[in-house]
């Protein structure tokens, strides 16, 4: 894509309606810049009463208009909608598509197979898990399934399991405390349901667990409150736990539970029932929780039916956050092209031994050294620490964006010593990686301080005392060369070693 765009994804859901709206920068595999979602439970009638009543649809229509006209008004080329089990099931499902073409928008029905592998797409990536991984997404209509390893799909289904199904339509009443004994029912139900499926999951073989859709994450957020917060899995034994515990309450005490959404509250027995007996047909005693799932895998799908094949989702989310900033892009790449020439440099001549993946850091937080300008150009390196600290880059763990953003914060106004705060709970090896890769930074921004592009080459020669930098500039650089030597001191502090320079090419020379 060579053009920057803007889509709109809706997903018309059994227990909600979401919009979700991306910005497709050149280069980029796209970024949110806007999510609603509204419960309009499309399956509550349909699953208690057989069809989907006319009040719904109107609150579907509504919601679905109001969703298109924000998508537009945010610069949405085009607007894709996909409904999944409620419309499938109904056979009133032609006045949900109706409802939806007021709009102007033509709504496609998926099937459950076809769900189960976007949303496999949205949680795995374009390039799938690294081990044979099994994903379980708790729909309100339906759970599907997905287990992939790296690009190939192994195997794929779709389950009439839903939080909404289990909620309304198998006649157990979950407003009131649901006894042990309908607990069990709604238990024994998933294991009729899934028989098979999970005899083919077993046979096939699995090494990890992922769940995602918002019963699993609720679910795991209430398991997380219990002890460390932390909601990215929640362990069969918790779970286990958990809906004992939710099954002693009526419906408005669940409300009042630690990490509950209060608008699941009605359907959470139904939804843990789902996940709790699969876990354990599965014995799967941990599963992990990823908050990414049909909408993601809708716009991943948007690329590839636009020809695109090559996926590099660390670059792609770099360049995003770097356009998304407005950053200045020559002055981004000089700076980069030069703290890569050092590194590389010094590494082959042994001042230092740090791996391809901190150079990789180094590249990347050279790309976003100044994005803090967006918010003010005063303090804007801290700004650039901040904006990177909270930016969910997709491919990167925390550690990653964390040596980045301090590499970054570093290029600017005081050098830290190694016993900066900011250090303080690091490894001493990773401390200064973060103090050289920061040190490589500061100096490439230097040769570019007035974003001229001045040095074509520089190339430096390592001494047992000293660190010789020979730089070629086709500008006058004495000033760019005054602002090197106030750095003497910060050099010889990290690489141990003076440094000197030497510099020609522009008439003149040191």
């Amino acid at each position: 894509m060579t053009d920057t765009r803007t889509v709109g994804f809706i997903d018309i859901g059994t227990n909600s309606i979401h919009l979700l709206v991306s910005r497709f920068f050149p280069g980029s595999l796209g970024t949110p810049i806007f999510h609603d979602r509204e419960s309009v439970r499309l399956g509550q009638n349909l699953f208690s009463q057989g069809f989907i009543d006319e009040e719904t649809i109107e609150k579907t229509r509504l919601v679905i208009a109001n969703f298109s006209r924000a998508a537009k008004e945010m610069g949405a080329d085009e607007i894709m909608a996909l409904a999944t089990s409620a419309a499938r099931e109904a056979y009133n499902r032609s006045e949900i598509l109706d409802a939806v073409s007021a709009s102007g928008i033509e709504l496609r029905v998926i099937s459950g197979e076809e769900e189960a592998k976007l949303t496999g797409l949205g949680v795995f990536g374009p390039y799938g898990p690294s081990d044979r991984r099994v994903l379980i997404d708790i729909g309100g209509g339906s759970t599907e399934i997905n287990l992939s390893k790296g690009t190939e799909v192994l195997f794929l289904d779709s389950l009439k399991a839903g939080s909404v199904r289990f909620s309304f339509g198998l006649g157990v009443d979950q407003h009131s405390k649901v006894s042990p004994s309908d607990y069990a029912s709604l238990c024994k139900e998933v294991n009729k349901i899934a028989k098979k499926t999970v005899k083919n999951l077993k046979g096939i073989g699995f090494d990890s667990a992922v769940g995602s859709s918002g019963t699993m994450m609720n679910l795991a957020e209430m398991c997380a409150a219990g002890r460390d917060g932390d909601a990215s899995y929640m362990t069969l034994k918790e779970l286990s736990k958990l809906m004992k515990r939710l099954c002693n309450m009526t419906e408005p005490e669940r409300r009042n539970v630690p990490g509950i959404n209060a608008g699941r509250s009605d359907i959470i027995i139904g939804g843990g029932a789902i996940a709790e007996e699969l876990m354990t047909m599965l014995e799967i005693e941990k599963i992990h929780i990823s908050d990414q799932g049909l909408r993601e895998g809708m716009q991943i799908s948007y690329l590839l039916n636009k020809g695109h094949k090559e996926f590099n989702i660390r670059d792609s989310s770099v360049n995003t956050l770097a356009m998304r900033c407005g950053y200045n892009p020559e002055h981004s790449t000089q700076v980069r092209n030069l703290a890569l020439q050092f590194f590389d440099g010094m590494k082959e001549q042994k001042l230092h031994k740090m791996d391809d993946n901190v150079r990789e850091l180094l590249g990347h937080a050279s790309t976003l050294h100044d994005i803090g300008e967006f918010i003010s150009y005063n303090k804007h390196h801290i700004h650039t620490y901040t904006i990177l600290t909270n930016s969910n880059l997709p491919g990167f763990d925390a550690e990653e964006i964390e040596a980045m953003a301090l590499m970054a914060r570093f290029h600017h106004k005081r050098f830290p010593t190694a016993k900066n705060r900011y250090l303080r709970n690091l490894s001493a090896e990773r401390s200064e990686e973060i103090r050289m890769c920061a040190l490589m930074l500061r100096m490439a921004d230097v040769l570019d301080r007035h974003r001229t592009s001045p040095v074509e080459d520089m190339e430096g020669k390592v001494t047992k005392d000293s660190v010789i930098l020979e730089l070629t500039s086709v500008e006058d650089i004495n000033m760019e060369i005054w602002k090197l030597e106030e750095l003497s001191d910060a050099f010889k502090d990290v690489f141990g070693r003076d440094l000197k320079i030497c510099a020609s090419g522009w008439g003149g020379s040191i």
